[in-house]
């Protein structure tokens, strides 16, 4: 796999909203555009929930995904994971839960979303901790907020 440089992070605050619909529906259009993407989640239960809701996310199709399992999971174009391993093939990173990555890890992607709920202490400072090493490298972030049901810009760097 060659090494992306990431370009872009994007920062959700998704403190007021039910992120599993959000990601479903950035799920969609990412692939539709034919992205490949990686569903990074701090626990195999927030797997599940992601896993369970994408394949009945619409009455007339589904979101084609996988979860990480023993055999060769960088097939899939969509991939719902607990871990980032080497040998994934994806060049779109979301992240739920402020869960913290690894510079060894982000670089593989050329984008990443990062949802994480500023209520909660540790993903908050997970956030700010990962948005100062993406500006540090001069990659563009930009921090979405939600106001009257709708995700509003409100920082960008």
């Amino acid at each position: 796999m060659s090494v992306n440089k990431l370009e872009k992070a994007y920062f959700y605050n998704s403190s007021q909203r039910n992120v599993v619909t959000d990601i479903s529906w950035l799920i969609e259009k990412l692939f539709k555009e034919k992205n490949r993407i990686l569903v990074f989640c701090k626990d195999l239960e927030t797997v599940e929930v992601i896993d369970d809701f994408l394949w009945a996310y619409k009455e007339d199709g589904f979101i084609p995904h996988s979860i990480e399992t023993k055999e060769k999971s960088s097939f899939y174009p969509i991939l719902i994971t607990t871990n980032i391993r080497e040998d994934y093939e994806h060049n779109v990173l979301l992240a739920l839960n402020g869960v913290l990555i690894k510079e060894k890890d982000w670089r593989k992607f050329s984008k990443a979303y990062y949802f994480f709920d500023d209520q909660e202490n540790k993903e908050k400072e997970n956030a700010r901790e990962m948005w100062k090493s993406f500006s540090a490298l001069n990659i563009v972030c930009k921090y979405w907020v939600n106001k009257a049901n709708k995700w509003v810009l409100a920082r960008s760097s």
